[in-house]
């Protein structure tokens, strides 16, 4: 459904939050680091290696620092705040599920805390909150949105990734598109709807910019949805097909990287 006055779209009567959790875990073994299985499994894994590279310069680009106080929002197994951690930051993980949690503090040794233990963060603690492909799972976007604004000093940044639905692979797919991810998606923006969302809640939209392989990704198990034959091949074709149209229309890219400033009461 779309919302008539601010036009976000919605998952209509969306699982509760407690019920949510068996659709969440269902890629919790691939989140998990296991062995990959699959051509889609080995291409997952490849790309995260680079695209944590990437993110980690968008972070610090568009901070004007090499090193701070981050809070990365729904870290999953912690390879993100790992890796911004070894780059001098001094990062807060938060994450719901346990065994996301303990594998991350197995594998690198970094303690997260859970969604209730935010209530202790002080105000005007961090200089970056970041947030990749969370906010569209999120029951209570509005309240969290209040509570980044608390919690970044001022000029701080928010940082947060989400599919574009109208992106070329989700005018193509249609309902088949991936990243609608029913029921687990419980919000679906486009560029315009996610920035008013943020600015009435006290952030500028300072930049944008597209996630360069989530378009093959997401063509791939859209085509794997319409139980196609060569779902890899046609999703590596449509995926290549949205992704040269990106290069030179940024809106039309299936996610896209957000970077939100913290306003001043005075603006």
């Amino acid at each position: 459904m779309r919302c008539p006055s601010c036009g976000v779209v919605y998952t209509l009567d969306p699982p509760s939050e407690d019920e949510m959790d068996r659709y969440d875990k269902v890629n919790l073994k691939l989140k998990l680091g296991d062995s990959p299985s699959g051509l889609i499994g080995r291409l997952y894994y490849r790309v995260r290696t680079r695209m944590l590279r990437k993110k980690a310069r968008i972070v610090e680009s568009q901070a004007y620092r090499t090193g701070g106080s981050l809070l990365n929002y729904g870290a999953k197994t912690g390879f993100f705040s790992y890796k911004m951690e070894k780059r001098g930051w001094k990062v807060t993980s938060v994450e719901k599920y346990h065994e996301e949690r303990l594998f991350s503090l197995e594998m690198f040794h970094h303690r997260m805390i859970d969604v209730p233990e935010m209530d202790a963060l002080h105000a005007g603690t961090f200089d970056v909150i970041t947030m990749w492909h969370v906010f569209e799972h999120c029951h209570n976007p509005n309240q969290l949105l209040d509570r980044f604004y608390e919690l970044l000093r001022p000029g701080g940044i928010l940082v947060m990734a989400c599919p574009n639905i109208c992106s070329t692979d989700a005018m193509y797919y249609g309902p088949y598109w991936a990243a609608y991810d029913v029921p687990r998606h419980l919000w679906h923006f486009n560029p315009g709807s996610l920035s008013a969302l943020a600015y009435k809640h006290g952030f500028t939209l300072m930049h944008h910019e597209k996630m360069p392989f989530d378009s093959f990704y997401i063509s791939i198990l859209s085509e794997k949805h319409l139980r196609h034959r060569m779902p890899f091949i046609r999703g590596m074709y449509h995926g290549f097909r949205s992704w040269r149209i990106s290069l030179t229309k940024r809106g039309r890219s299936s996610s896209l990287v957000y970077v939100f400033r913290k306003r001043q009461e005075t603006e």
